[in-house]
């Protein structure tokens, strides 16, 4: 999988913008605040149809513009596809080959991409949110069926807690309505549990030999789905719900489910977000972001693209040419740098430089230029 161009119109800081890629390795080089990043957003945004930096479109708009239009050539399973994002107040159009797609869910896994951003870091540290997120982002890039079922649990969810709060505010108990959207939702959760639970033995297996590679066989990590729930089948979790009807109501929130449920990272048996360095936590993130490369070609047969935003400044040595060797021949890469100097590996020379100074490509090389 590949994207062999893309074209920027209106995009953020990009005027007018087109650049052809190199199939394997392409640095964006340049100053800080020059729209380096906005490149990385942009093919993020063509991939999954939203961005990884905001929810508010006007933000991706050039300013005094009326919309914003994000155009690439890409090629997947041998094919060439033309990708299509118009953003504008009115919201956001997507295209395939010219014809408009209505369903996010018809559009994403036509590009498929993996991001690495400093802010990754959270992931050890930061909320089960940021975690889930990470599983369901996945996922649903690889499985329609898995996202179709995502999504309606999180509008049943979202009912739910809305009905419970009525509930609360008129001193009533548990009814027939609140019976039925229990069971929908436990339903879906049997389908969703067993796919997050299958998916993290996978990611599981790759991420330790991943880990282990970067930290020169030293410590071993261990990635587990961690759930509320003892019994797994549809009469388990009904029973559950069942158990916790006037909790809840009490709450006016549904306090268990899949939404609750996380991640649990350990180095030797520790919780990393316990007793892991920031240099660990870099490498435990590095090796999950590597391992889904694997998973997702395991998967769909081809190799998602690599994005990594100012990467390599935050890693050491080591970590950087574990990480340029796991890709070199393998994954079209694209980088974000403010400078190359001093890193010294086949992979950087080999690969195209672009180098941007406020919204428009100054030039692009190949070598050391």
């Amino acid at each position: 999988m590949k994207i062999n161009s893309i074209e920027l119109k209106n995009f953020r800081n990009y005027t007018y913008c087109s650049i052809e890629f190199d199939p394997f390795i392409n640095i964006f080089i340049g100053k800080n605040a020059q729209g380096k990043t906005n490149l990385l957003e942009a093919i993020y945004i063509l991939s999954m149809s939203k961005s990884f930096k905001t929810k508010v479109i006007d933000e991706m708009i050039c300013f005094e513009k009326d919309f914003a239009k994000i155009h690439g050539q890409v090629e997947n399973n041998q094919k060439i596809l033309d990708l299509e994002m118009i953003l504008s107040q009115f919201g956001k159009k997507a295209f395939i080959n010219h014809n408009e797609i209505k369903k996010t869910s018809d559009y994403v896994g036509y590009l498929n991409v993996v991001l690495f951003v400093p802010e990754d870091l959270m992931l050890i540290k930061g909320s089960p949110k940021l975690r889930r997120k990470l599983i369901d982002m996945e996922l649903s890039k690889i499985s329609p069926i898995y996202m179709y079922d995502f999504n309606k649990y999180q509008r049943l969810l979202k009912e739910r807690n809305q009905y419970l709060k009525l509930l609360n505010e008129k001193h009533l108990k548990a009814d027939d309505y609140l019976e039925v959207l229990s069971e929908q939702m436990a339903q879906l959760q049997v389908q969703i549990l067993k796919k997050r639970i299958e998916f993290v033995q996978i990611l599981n297996d790759i991420a330790a030999k991943m880990y282990d590679y970067i930290a020169l066989h030293q410590e071993s990590l261990s990635i587990q789905y961690k759930t509320h729930y003892k019994d797994m089948t549809y009469q388990g979790i009904l029973e559950d719900y069942q158990k916790n009807y006037q909790k809840d109501i009490a709450l006016k929130q549904t306090t268990h489910g899949i939404h609750k449920d996380d991640l649990v990272m350990s180095l030797n048996k520790q919780d990393a977000s316990i007793y892991a360095s920031q240099g660990q936590q870099r490498s435990i993130v590095l090796a999950i972001k590597i391992a889904l490369l694997e998973l997702i070609k395991k998967e769909i047969g081809e190799y998602p693209v690599l994005l990594l935003d100012d990467v390599l400044s935050e890693l050491d040595d080591i970590r950087k040419t574990k990480l340029l060797n796991l890709i070199d021949g393998k994954v079209q890469t694209f980088l974000t740098s403010t400078n190359i100097d001093g890193i010294h590996h086949q992979v950087i020379e080999k690969a195209k430089k672009i180098f941007i100074e406020n919204g428009n490509v100054k030039g692009e090389s190949y070598g050391r230029k």
